[in-house]
C-alpha cells in the first residue's frame, strides 16, 4: 500500500507537498491527518486516484480551521480556506494548480461506534495484519492514538470507504500506516458493496446510501452488493428513498446511469425502487424497465461510453408523453434539463412524423437543432429497434437536407417587413417542406408563396 501510495503522489508533486505540509502543521497543533475513503479505495482497487479527502483527530473543528487558515498563509498552493457542508461541516481547501478542492473533515463525535470486525487493524506494523494477505491477527487492539480515527471509520457508511492512512509527519508522508477497521480491503478483493454494520441502521441514518449502493456497484465491473445489504434496500427502500434529498438523489443517480445505465435500471428494478423514483413507468402490468434497459444498450454499442446526459435521460423518460416526461425530469432534477428536454422534443417528432403538419421540415428542424445529430438518431433508432417497429434512414435524409439550401430565411422575412410572431415560422416551415419535397427551387416561387402567406 506504501509503494502504491508513493507512486501516485510522485505523480502529483503539488498535492504530496501540501499533504506533507499539513502532516507537519497538524501533529504540531496536538492532533494527526489520515487520508481516506475514495482516494485509497481506488488505490487498492488499482484505479487512478481522484478526490482527495482528509480526516483530522484529536482537533477540534474550529481549531482545524485555525490550522488551515494559518497554513494559507505560509504554504504556496493554497489559494483559500472555506467553511462548507450542510449536513457534515468540513473545511475545504481550494488550490493553485488545478480546480479541486481538498475535504478535510474532523472525526464524527457522539454516538457508539459499531463494533469492529474481529482483529481489525493496521498494515504490517508490529505485528498488525497486513493489508496484502487479507487475513486478521486475533487479538489485536487498536493504538489508542487511531482509536478515534478507527470509531469515525466505524461510522461510515460501506465498507470500502473506511479505510485511512495516517500520514507520518516527516518528509516521507507514505512512512504511515494503513488502517482497515471494518474489512475494506478484503470486500474489494471479493468484489462486493457491503454496509458497515447493520445495513438496516447505515441506511435509516441516510436514505441516499440506498441509491448510493447500487452506484458504487454500477461504477465496478463484476461488484455485487452483499446479500444482507441487498436485503435491506429491498426492505426498506421504498418506504426511506422518498425522504432522501431529491437534489442529492440526483447526484447519485446521475453517477450510476452514466457508470452502467443498463445494470442501473435492472438493479433499481430488482430491489423495488424503480417504482418508487419512476411511479410513472410503473403502472401498467408490463414495466418499461426491460425496454429501457434495452435501449442503453443499444445506445453504447452505437455510441460508445459515456453516453451524454441528454441521451441518458432522454432514453430514461422515452415511453411517457413529453409533458409527463418533462415532469418527471424537474422532479428528480436532472442535470441540463434544457438539453433533455430538445432531445425529448426530437424524439417525438421522429417517432410521429404523421402528426406533423410539415413532417420534412420539422425534422430537419429538430435534427439540426444540436451540432451534431447522431445522438438524437442512436436514440430514435434504440427505440424504434426496441419496439421492433422499421426506422427510417435519417442519414440519408440529413444529405438530403445538406443539399438542398434555403431559398429564404428568417433575415429576409424580417427585412421585408413580415411581422414577428408564429406566421414567420409557418412561411418558412412550409416553404422549406415543399424545397425538401423538390416542389420548390427558384426563389421567386419562396417569394410569391410568402407573399401569400402574409
Amino acid at each position: 500500500m506504501r509503494e502504491a501510495l508513493r507512486r501516485t503522489l510522485r505523480r502529483r508533486p503539488p498535492l504530496r507537498r501540501l499533504l506533507r505540509d499539513l502532516a507537519r502543521a497538524i501533529p504540531n497543533a496536538g492532533g494527526a491527518v489520515y487520508l481516506v475513503g475514495g482516494y485509497l479505495r481506488n488505490i487498492v482497487e488499482g484505479r487512478e486516484p481522484a478526490d482527495v479527502d482528509l480526516l483530522v483527530t484529536g482537533l477540534s473543528y474550529l481549531r482545524t480551521g485555525d490550522v488551515l487558515r494559518s497554513l494559507s498563509v505560509t504554504v504556496p498552493g493554497i489559494r483559500k480556506v472555506v467553511a462548507a457542508g450542510r449536513h457534515f461541516p468540513v473545511h475545504r481547501i481550494a488550490v493553485d494548480w488545478g480546480k479541486e478542492y481538498i475535504d478535510i473533515s474532523n472525526a464524527r463525535a457522539g454516538g457508539s461506534p459499531r463494533p469492529l470486525r474481529p482483529g481489525a487493524g493496521r498494515d504490517d506494523v508490529h505485528g498488525w495484519p497486513s493489508a496484502g494477505t487479507g487475513r486478521d491477527a486475533p487479538g489485536s487492539v487498536v493504538p489508542a492514538d487511531d482509536r478515534e480515527a478507527v470509531d469515525d471509520a466505524a461510522r461510515r457508511d460501506f465498507t470500502i470507504n473506511g479505510l485511512l492512512f495516517r500520514l507520518a509527519p516527516g518528509r516521507t508522508i507514505e512512512d504511515g500506516h494503513l488502517l482497515d477497521p471494518v474489512g475494506g480491503i478484503e470486500d474489494v478483493r471479493r468484489k462486493r458493496i457491503r454496509c458497515v454494520g447493520e445495513a438496516a441502521d447505515r441506511f435509516r441514518e441516510d436514505p441516499l446510501r440506498i441509491v448510493r449502493a447500487i452506484r458504487l456497484k454500477s461504477e465496478r465491473h463484476g461488484f455485487v452488493l452483499d446479500p444482507a445489504t441487498a436485503s435491506a434496500i429491498r426492505r426498506l427502500g421504498p418506504r426511506l428513498l422518498p425522504a432522501a434529498s431529491p437534489d442529492r438523489l440526483s447526484v447519485e443517480l446521475v453517477r450510476s446511469l452514466s457508470a452502467d445505465p443498463a445494470g442501473t435500471i435492472d438493479d433499481l428494478r430488482r430491489l423495488g425502487l424503480l417504482k418508487v423514483l419512476l411511479p410513472e413507468l410503473c403502472q401498467h402490468s408490463n414495466p418499461a424497465n426491460e425496454r429501457i434497459a434495452r435501449r442503453y444498450r443499444f445506445l453504447r454499442r452505437s455510441l460508445g461510453t459515456p453516453l451524454p446526459h441528454h441521451l441518458l435521460f432522454g432514453n430514461l423518460l422515452a415511453d411517457l408523453p413529453l409533458d409527463a416526461a418533462l415532469s418527471v425530469a424537474r422532479r428528480l432534477r436532472l442535470p441540463d434539463l434544457r438539453s433533455v428536454a430538445s432531445t425529448l422534443r426530437c424524439l417525438h417528432i421522429l417517432t410521429h412524423p404523421e402528426a406533423l403538419r410539415f413532417p420534412r421540415a420539422e425534422t430537419e428542424s429538430a435534427l439540426f437543432a444540436t451540432e451534431d445529430p447522431r445522438g438524437r438518431i442512436a436514440l430514435y433508432r434504440a427505440v424504434q429497434h426496441a419496439g421492433k417497429r422499421p426506422a427510417r434512414n435519417l442519414n440519408r435524409f440529413i444529405k438530403k437536407c445538406r443539399s438542398r439550401a434555403l431559398i429564404i430565411n428568417g433575415i429576409w422575412l424580417e427585412n421585408n417587413g413580415f411581422p414577428e410572431g408564429p406566421m414567420r415560422r409557418e412561411i418558412l416551415l412550409r416553404i422549406r417542406e415543399e424545397t425538401l419535397a423538390g416542389k420548390m427551387t427558384h426563389r421567386i416561387d419562396a417569394v410569391r408563396l410568402a407573399e401569400s402567406m402574409r
